[in-house]
């Protein structure tokens, strides 16, 4: 529902969307938003400053049989009309679903008194414990002080906590920088650059990441530069950083479509030529073996992530209600299963099997109808000008949605030309320089 909000910093008064429940199997991306902190954060307008809304919230999460009610104490509602209020809530939740859906449990909620203990049971349905919740809230408290230190405040932060610093701590600090970057507090937002730097230059954790992203930065603009990935070239920069175990992981993450038979192919091509010649080859040989143990761990995954894709793509294909089936499930449904989807197409295709082609284009249609509606207008916007055939009809579509039309979605779209980019998907990567172009002119005119 919508409901109007005044701005803390600047007094502006704005609408935003506010969810007051949260069913899991309905609605996975609800459950992906609270979880992340992003459920029920309003941006000003006016100002960027971001405001958390506190009200009631139902969860339902139907996996787990975990069905309750937070009502913010501070609120102040009288006795009788929260329960007025937490009754309309369970009917709604209740009407949302399919009556062969609907369970006993529904009827007797639990009643969560604070956000707190809510937020914790959520998160064990995600195997997050308490534990792991203290620990990431002492790193965003460590967050805030190095954002407010001075020089010799920081330095000492960053001595005493090197044990707080890791990875989810960078990924911390990487989300608010973005958060920053596109709100209107410079100040902010160049703060955490710094204190970015500083981390980059004084702790293991941030030289590591440091640099893998230099290493990536290095081959993404090689393999543009070649028009494409190949093995060969995702063996050069493998044995270019084959002292840092870090890097190379990270190298065979973005190049996974060319560490193929090949690869291995050209690696133990260039072995033979060294013992060949006399010289020394019992690093590369320790590199090929753990090269191979990569690769089998990879398998073994990918064998996983099969075997559970093909289980959600049967659950679909079974639902006598594909839409909603597609809906309880978009959380499961990745690359994996729309890879399947594809293959499975193209197999009744060739085999005349019209009926089952059909089965699947439907429930293709019905994905990608779905992912869609789930992305921001921007997106949806800039999925448009992807599909469009031409110049004039790429122009109409801006035509239509000049008020999408900001600076923010420059940054967007550089985020996604680097995300196609690093995955070799040239052509792609390509019409979205040119989509940038376009609206970096409108924006300049």
């Amino acid at each position: 529902m919508r409901t109007q909000l005044t701005c803390p910093a600047c007094q502006t008064q704005y609408a935003a969307e506010v969810h007051q429940i949260v069913d899991a199997g309905q609605n996975p991306e609800l459950k992906e938003a609270l979880i992340s902190g992003y459920l029920n954060v309003a941006q000003c307008p006016s100002c960027g400053a971001v405001t958390q809304i506190s009200g009631p919230i139902l969860y339902h999460d139907p996996e787990h049989e975990l069905f309750m009610v937070h009502v913010p104490v501070e609120m102040g509602i009288a006795a009788q009309d929260q329960e007025q209020l937490i009754g309309r809530m369970i009917q709604q939740a209740m009407d949302n679903l399919p009556p062969s859906e609907r369970r006993g449990y529904m009827f007797q909620p639990q009643m969560i008194l604070s956000m707190q203990t809510f937020m914790e049971k959520v998160f064990e349905t995600e195997g997050i414990t308490p534990e792991m919740l203290a620990r990431q809230r002492s790193q965003s408290e460590l967050l805030q002080k190095m954002i407010v230190a001075d020089k010799d405040t920081l330095n000492q932060l960053i001595r005493d906590d090197q044990e707080m610093i890791d990875e989810t701590f960078f990924a911390m600090l990487r989300a608010m920088k973005e958060a920053a970057d596109g709100s209107a507090d410079e100040a902010i937002a160049l703060k955490l650059t710094n204190v970015q730097a500083r981390l980059y230059r004084e702790t293991d954790i941030g030289r590591r990441l440091e640099r893998q992203q230099s290493a990536l930065h290095v081959f993404s603009q090689e393999v543009r530069k070649a028009n494409g990935l190949t093995p060969d070239l995702l063996l050069k920069h493998v044995l270019a950083n084959r002292n840092d175990e870090s890097v190379v992981i990270a190298l065979i993450m973005a190049g996974q479509n060319a560490f193929n038979y090949q690869f291995f192919l050209l690696l133990s091509e260039r072995i033979e030529k060294r013992q060949k010649a006399g010289i020394d080859v019992s690093e590369l040989l320790s590199l090929r073996e753990s090269l191979l143990n990569i690769q089998q761990e990879m398998e073994e995954r990918s064998k996983e992530e099969l075997e559970k894709a093909q289980k959600t793509l049967l659950t679909i294909l079974e639902s006598s209600d594909k839409v909603s089936s597609v809906k309880a499930n978009l959380s499961n449904i990745d690359d994996t299963v729309l890879y399947i989807l594809s293959a499975g197409i193209q197999q009744a295709e060739q085999q005349g099997d019209t009926e089952q082609a059909v089965a699947l284009q439907e429930i293709q249609a019905i994905i990608a109808n779905e992912v869609e509606q789930q992305a921001p207008p921007e997106i949806r916007m800039v999925n448009r000008l992807v599909r469009a055939q031409n110049l004039e009809e790429q122009q109409n579509i801006l035509d239509e949605n000049g008020d999408l039309i900001r600076p923010e979605l420059v940054q967007v779209l550089n985020l996604l030309v680097e995300d196609a980019e690093n995955r070799g998907q040239e052509e792609l990567r390509e019409r979205l320089q040119t989509i940038s172009g376009l609206i970096e002119s409108r924006l300049g005119s």
